[in-house]
């Protein structure tokens, strides 16, 4: 009985020793801290206080006075225009009326062959055989002179008033009078035309070594029988 006592007396004073210590210090964790934030008092914003808006200052009121007199500005005076002194004009003629002078109606020109005259003068056998060329002389058909300068002279084959042949003697000819081909034929410089119905010698020049320095045959303008017969007469003549 006295040792329980004694162990009653150790328990009781080693009692408040126990509840006088204090307990040990742990760290909360998230959960209690989460818990002890949930279990606070809510918690309430500050409201914020308005702040009070300016007061508009009324513009003081435009003071009208008496609306300003305009000022009149007179107007710039014309410049004074000169006028120029009359010069002395002469006096306007009526321009001259041109007269025009009634031509009575001319018949028209008809062509037709040269008739042989003064112009053209037949020559005979003899003087024929003085000429500087010869040539066939058709029957029927004349040789001409005529036209004659101060150092040439123009004959002209005829039959009746028409001119077959042309033939120049001189120191310079016109040929060529044709467009055509030139060729080189029995020492003479020939032209030859080429149409439908064929080629055609229309035209010829001799050169001579003394005067007449050079003798020109040609064709005369013709038609068919007449033109056939004219190159033929025109290829006859040669130098003599």
């Amino acid at each position: 009985m006295k040792i329980l006592s004694s162990a009653a007396i150790l328990l009781l004073l080693a009692t408040p020793v126990a509840a006088q210590s204090p307990p040990l210090t742990q760290a909360p964790s998230a959960t209690d801290l989460t818990r002890a934030l949930n279990g606070g008092p809510p918690f309430v914003a500050p409201t914020p206080a308005p702040t009070p808006a300016p007061t508009p200052v009324p513009a003081p009121a435009p003071v009208r006075g008496p609306a300003p007199t305009p000022t009149l500005v007179p107007a710039p005076a014309p410049a004074p225009v000169r006028t120029p002194a009359p010069t002395s004009t002469p006096e306007a003629r009526p321009a001259p009326v041109a007269t025009v002078p009634v031509i009575a109606p001319v018949a028209p020109v008809v062509a037709r062959p040269e008739p042989v005259g003064p112009a053209y003068r037949p020559l005979d056998a003899t003087a024929r055989a003085a000429l500087p060329f010869r040539l066939d002389l058709p029957e029927g058909f004349d040789l001409d002179t005529g036209r004659p300068g101060p150092d040439f002279t123009i004959y002209s084959v005829r039959r009746g008033t028409t001119p077959f042949v042309m033939i120049y003697a001189g120191p310079a000819s016109q040929f060529p009078i044709y467009d055509g081909q030139l060729a080189e034929v029995a020492g003479r410089a020939s032209v030859v035309v080429t149409e439908a119905d064929g080629r055609h010698a229309m035209e010829h020049l001799f050169q001579r070594a003394t005067a007449p320095r050079e003798i020109h045959v040609w064709v005369a303008s013709l038609e068919g029988a007449d033109r056939a017969l004219a190159e033929r007469i025109a290829q006859s003549v040669d130098l003599r």
